[in-house]
């Protein structure tokens, strides 16, 4: 039922010509979606009603022979039918909306006595409706091949089927888009960019309106998150009636542009999410200054106490990273190292402090088929996953905003070797370039979920960010259920070694898995808790507890040693996990050979730094770098906590210095 609601409230596709009909009657639709239509066949006029059947093979209606009956009316005011019983409604009215469409007399193969029609799919018009959203995977998935080459899987989306049907827009949540820009005229956004809210902090004008020539990375996030909906132009966001704030912070490259626009100036002090759709690319460990961690720790005071919401990309570093610039790029390739492997993830989230932070959701990608994005960085450190798609070319991407005309943005009439012929002005759905099918990575991942926690955030105001992180946990669905590619075991001089241990269920009951945090967002679930969460109460007030010190002498990593060495600390109170970091010190020459896992004292195995990484230096800090895990939310803190630190490849010798355990719970 919802599967056909949906298409019928938001769907526009096919040939606008077949909107002609010989009736000028709307025909009201039912909730059932079930209609109530008079034909005219062979001069004579009939009566009957038309009950949906819910079909994964397409959208049926079946004749109610009950209803059948023969009729006089008004010449012309019945829908005139040929010998192939073909029905074209003209006119159907639902929530609001008018539909139009054909269907077609078929057999129903499952009622083979019974009278069906099918919607010919490709004749549905919507007035006024979102033309693109019949290809919008991410949103509704039915298997579009969204201009790629090929389909995706029914059912990987964000599922928000009821949303939809429930009009739920995100009104009234503010989302500031921190990135390259926000092309603030754009006809899909305009109407909900905020007047003179955003902000250039290249010129210091409220216009961060990008200059590029070849693509507006923040207008593509914008539009993810909150394109307009209904309007008759291009697809619709997560949240189309989200109010919009851009900064251009990583044309700025200033300390100040991301204080101001994180909530520390009052242009962005009213804001409610903060979508990060950017990251850094290192062969170290990437740590946060004590500024940093301040301005983290002040945004508590944000929405009015409940604090501010940051939406992070986890990356795009499975495979390989830029260590480079994007006009000169230089590819650390981990698989292309001596002691490589292209099955474990080459960049870690972990290794970023900032995507560990409490105040931020790490967020992976998966693709329209239901697994992991190619590229989506893996690590402990991931909250939740959304959908980020491929390239557009050989399976979908993401159908969004792009920057306006034909001789500029990421599709364009004069783009070199395009994915696809959408991205060079197709003359039926792109023919002013205003749209792109290209957008991927964890950069659309994030502004997904940002759409969903505005959805959230409209059902229930009230939440605050620790309810909002409870609530995607939660209601996250467990996505690649077996995900086979995920379970790497490595020899190790001989010995077996788990190096990625694919989904994990912690001792608490939760589901984890570092391609995907606890799963994919489950917008529908997650509304429905929301609206009768009790918000700022569910939760207890939060403790914040540190154990473990350095060691006197420190500890040898044997080389080339699947069993490493093994710390333990005992906790003596009984906290329920919210955040758990693991904070240490190794000296090493190379630390992409080292692998870092903690156990609970309930058994639960969470691996911090996977072995054959990029993260060849930063983890010998003398106060310690942080690694943080999300495996053990839940989960009871008291007992013995086992730290093991391995080295994975015959060359050198390390040691480990410092291990402390920091647990935020209650």
């Amino acid at each position: 039922m919802l599967k056909a609601i949906v298409i019928l409230t938001v769907m526009l596709a096919g040939n606008p010509a077949h909107s002609a009909c010989d009736s000028t009657t709307c025909i009201p639709l039912g909730n059932d979606l079930s209609m109530k239509i008079c034909v005219e066949y062979q001069a004579v006029q009939y009566e009957f009603k038309l009950n949906y059947i819910q079909d994964s093979s397409g959208l049926f209606w079946k004749m109610d022979v009950s209803t059948f009956k023969q009729i006089q009316s008004g010449a012309g005011s019945c829908i005139h039918v040929e010998n192939d019983l073909a029905i074209k409604m003209c006119c159907v009215n639902y929530f609001d909306y008018n539909y139009s469409f054909i269907l077609n007399y078929m057999p129903y193969p499952q009622d083979p006595t019974g009278l069906y029609w099918k919607m010919d799919a490709a004749t549905f018009v919507a007035t006024p409706g979102d033309p693109l959203f019949a290809f919008q995977w991410h949103l509704f998935n039915t298997g579009q091949t969204a201009f790629s080459q090929s389909a995706g899987t029914p059912g990987e989306d964000l599922r928000m089927t009821q949303a939809i049907v429930d009009k739920l827009s995100g009104l009234g949540v503010i989302v500031a888009v921190l990135d390259t820009g926000l092309e603030i005229a754009h006809e899909d956004l305009s109407g909900n960019v905020i007047p003179n809210g955003s902000y250039n902090y290249v010129n210091q004008t409220t216009d961060p309106t990008s200059t590029a020539m070849n693509g507006d990375h923040g207008t593509s996030v914008a539009g993810i998150i909150a394109a307009m909906s209904m309007n008759g132009k291009g697809g619709r966001g997560v949240a189309p009636r989200a109010s919009l704030k851009g900064f251009n912070v990583l044309e700025a490259q200033t300390s100040l542009a991301y204080i101001e626009s994180m909530g520390g100036h009052p242009r962005s002090k009213d804001v409610d999410i903060f979508n990060m759709s950017y990251g850094e690319s290192s062969t170290g460990y990437i740590g946060l200054s004590p500024s940093d961690i301040e301005r983290y720790k002040s945004t508590s005071k944000l929405r009015g106490g409940k604090g501010g919401i940051y939406v992070k990309s986890a990356g795009n570093g499975f495979d390989y990273i830029n260590i480079g610039t994007e006009e000169v790029p230089n590819y650390y390739i981990c698989a292309k190292q001596s002691y490589g492997r292209s099955d474990l993830t080459c960049q870690n989230a972990a290794a970023d402090e900032q995507k560990s932070r409490p105040e931020v959701i790490t967020v992976g990608a998966f693709n329209a088929a239901g697994v992991k994005s190619s590229y989506s960085t893996a690590g402990s450190a991931l909250w939740i996953s959304a959908p980020g798609g491929e390239y557009g070319k050989d399976s979908p991407a993401i159908i969004t905003t792009d920057q306006s005309g034909c001789d500029k943005g990421y599709s364009r009439t004069n783009l070199p070797n395009p994915n696809n012929s959408f991205e060079t002005g197709d003359p039926t759905y792109n023919p002013n370039c205003n749209y792109t099918s290209t957008m991927n990575g964890t950069s659309s991942a994030a502004p997904n979920t940002s759409g969903a926690i505005a959805l959230l955030l409209q059902t229930n105001p009230n939440l605050n960010r620790r309810d909002v992180k409870h609530i995607l946990a939660k209601t996250a669905r467990k996505i690649d259920p077996n995900s086979p590619g995920s379970k790497v075991t490595v020899n190790i001089d001989g010995v077996d070694y788990e190096a990625s241990q694919g989904w994990i269920t912690n001792a608490a009951g939760y589901n984890f898995h570092n391609w995907y945090g606890f799963g994919a967002v489950n917008v529908d679930a997650a509304v429905a808790m929301a609206k009768t969460y009790q918000a700022g109460t569910t939760l207890p007030e939060l403790q914040d507890r540190t154990y473990g010190s350095a060691f006197a002498t420190p500890v040898v990593i044997p080389d080339n040693n699947a069993s490493g060495v093994l710390s333990t600390l005992d906790v003596p109170e009984d906290l329920t996990i919210e955040n758990l970091f693991v904070q240490l010190t190794i000296e090493h020459p190379n630390t992409a050979e080292i692998g870092i896992e903690i156990t609970s004292p309930q058994g639960t195995r969470s691996i911090l730094l996977n072995i054959r990484s990029a993260v060849k230096t930063g983890l010998n800090k003398v106060n310690g770098v942080v690694l943080g895990s999300n495996a053990f939310y839940g989960e009871k803190s008291k007992g013995t906590w086992t730290l093991k630190v391995l080295d994975s490849v015959k060359e050198s010798t390390g040691a480990l210095k410092l291990f402390k355990l920091r647990i935020l719970g209650y």
